[in-house]
């Protein structure tokens, strides 16, 4: 008798696991079941059990940052991927949610309770915070005044990480002169002084002792040696017809072509170009992909345009430099128009874009493991700040998350008895928002084109003040814990990597020469949606039964 019960326990398991070990579901029935519940929590239990502390040296550090990307986005996200896939998305598992720390940050300026992408950037990258719409300087610096930005530079991770002879590389599907990506190089009173136009920037902040941003990126010595992104209007002068779309012209009134005048390296403008380059080419590499920023993904998957995905471009760089050097590497690596769509409360646009930014970080954990430098390198996932970006209404499991909400009698509001949208923003253009049957039901919601309703009007959405994930896997991913200051998130880097003041830290010469066993947790391939439970515990559990039935 008690062999039967022990067989059946086997059973039963073995059936809750093929739903939840392969989660990713296309129908709920199975959660009616108590039993599939009380599996999951306890392989989940397992997995946490296994966990051990990695401590070993931090060969490579890779930030991925989602500008925009608050709570509500991830969700929402991890909705939108799962339902992409043809699945239900609630119970969808993203790549960062796969990582084992997790935590957040406080993302506030020093002077705005919400904040800009310029003072969020400094705070993150150079481990200080400072004052908004300000880039690499301290907060001393008020936005817009040069002279107050003189002496008040800080240094940022990457520079950390070139004084200690690693090779660095920034990727952003913005300008790679904007906000997210300059305070990694640059520094200004202002993150509109992007090139000099005579506009945002000209000759009284030269005189004042002042350089443009893009300036400062091609003049820096020594050279970035990985720089991918938009924005080739910053770099060439107004006279100068652009080399894609010949009806544009650069932005520069100091008749300065910045590539030809700076640039020693390799200098790439489209996606075939980059697959000509030779791997590990020790030449610093720049490849600027549009004219201004890169195109949302949505819209490059319409149009077969010819700039590379995101995920492309961090597979690229990987094996670039590890095929340039053994010695370690930093990667900043933005998805920037996450930020621009819900700007517009096109919240199509900006969740594919979270999408693709997830498949860029699950192609980083694949081309790691297979070079065998995943447990050497330590990745973090985070944003730098939030927007008012919110979805609701009580809708049915699985209900299109871009469209409206469908649970019977709740699927229309009880003051005009009409749908209710599941996705709206605090405020943003779209108000007030038509409330009328022929015009709802003449909505393709799941189209870039349709804004969704705002509460209160503006001309653009804006910022959200509520803190940001922070996920974390690799060398000292645990540090990543708990509600942190945002500022902190670069000093654990450097931490983890001997980086910058943390060079000498106690620790740093002995984890240089030996290694740390670390769990062995198995880290889940792109496509699979496992929920919180992984391989290793899962079959731990079958041999505990497999043992427990033929013991006698």
């Amino acid at each position: 008798m008690m062999r039967l019960i022990k067989l059946q326990i086997l059973l039963n398991l073995i059936l809750v696991s093929k739903y939840f070990v392969f989660a990713g579901r296309t129908d709920w029935s199975v959660e009616k079941n108590a039993g599939f519940w009380n599996e999951q929590a306890r392989l989940s239990i397992e997995e946490l059990l296994q966990r051990r502390d990695n401590t070993r040296l931090a060969k490579n550090v890779i930030l991925f940052l989602g500008d925009g990307m608050g709570l509500s986005t991830v969700t929402a996200g991890r909705i939108r991927k799962g339902q992409i896939k043809g699945q239900l998305g609630e119970d969808f598992v993203t790549e960062m949610e796969q990582f084992q720390h997790l935590g957040l940050a406080k993302t506030y300026n020093i002077d705005a309770q919400t904040p800009d992408s310029a003072g969020t950037a400094t705070a993150y990258l150079c481990g200080v915070k400072a004052q908004s719409g300000t880039i690499g300087v301290d907060g001393r610096t008020t936005r817009g005044d040069c002279r107050s930005s003189i002496g008040a530079n800080v240094s940022s991770i990457l520079d950390w990480a070139q004084q200690a002879g690693k090779k660095v590389g920034i990727i952003t599907t913005t300008r790679v002169t904007h906000a997210t990506p300059s305070a990694a190089y640059a520094h200004s009173a202002n993150r509109d002084w992007e090139t000099y136009d005579s506009k945002s920037f000209g000759a009284n902040e030269t005189k004042q002792g002042c350089v443009d941003i893009a300036y400062q990126l091609l003049s820096r010595k020594p050279a970035i040696d990985l720089i991918f992104g938009g924005g080739r209007r910053s770099f060439f002068p107004n006279t100068v017809n652009d080399v894609e779309y010949p009806n544009k012209k650069g932005y520069r009134t100091d008749n300065r072509s910045l590539i030809d005048e700076f640039w020693k390296g390799q200098y790439i403008w489209n996606r075939n170009q980059m697959k000509q380059v030779t791997l590990g080419s020790p030449t610093p590499l720049l490849g600027l992909f549009e004219y201004n920023h890169m195109l949302y993904e949505t819209d490059r998957n319409k149009t077969n345009n010819d700039d590379p995905p995101l995920s492309e471009l961090t597979k690229f760089a990987i094996e670039h430099f590890l095929a340039m050097s053994k010695d370690g590497f930093f990667l900043l690596i933005e998805g920037g128009k996450i930020d621009h769509g819900h700007h517009m409360t096109s919240a199509r646009y900006a969740l594919d874009e979270y999408v693709e930014l997830d498949n860029a970080i699950g192609q980083a954990k694949h081309t790691l493991k297979e070079k065998g430098m995943l447990d050497d390198t330590l990745m973090v996932v985070t944003a730098d700040h939030s927007h008012v970006f919110t979805f609701g209404g009580y809708s049915w499991r699985g209900s299109n998350i871009l469209g409206f909400a469908s649970s019977n009698s709740l699927n229309v509001s009880e003051i005009d008895h009409l749908p209710v949208t599941i996705i709206n923003y605090g405020n943003g253009p779209n108000f007030p928002a038509p409330r009328n049957a022929t015009y709802l039901s003449s909505l393709d919601t799941n189209s870039s084109a349709y804004l969704s309703p705002a509460a209160v009007p503006l001309e653009d959405e804006t910022h959200g003040g509520e803190d940001v994930p922070v996920f974390a896997q690799g060398p000292w991913s645990h540090l990543f814990i708990g509600t942190m200051e945002q500022h902190t998130i670069a000093h654990k880097m450097a931490y983890a990597a001997c980086w910058g003041v943390y060079k000498n830290r106690t620790g740093c010469l002995t984890s240089a020469r030996t290694v740390t066993p670390v769990a062995k947790v198995t880290q889940r391939s792109k496509t699979n949606t496992a929920s919180s439970s992984n391989s290793i515990s899962f079959f731990s559990l079958i041999i505990f039964y497999f043992a427990c039935l033929f013991h006698h």
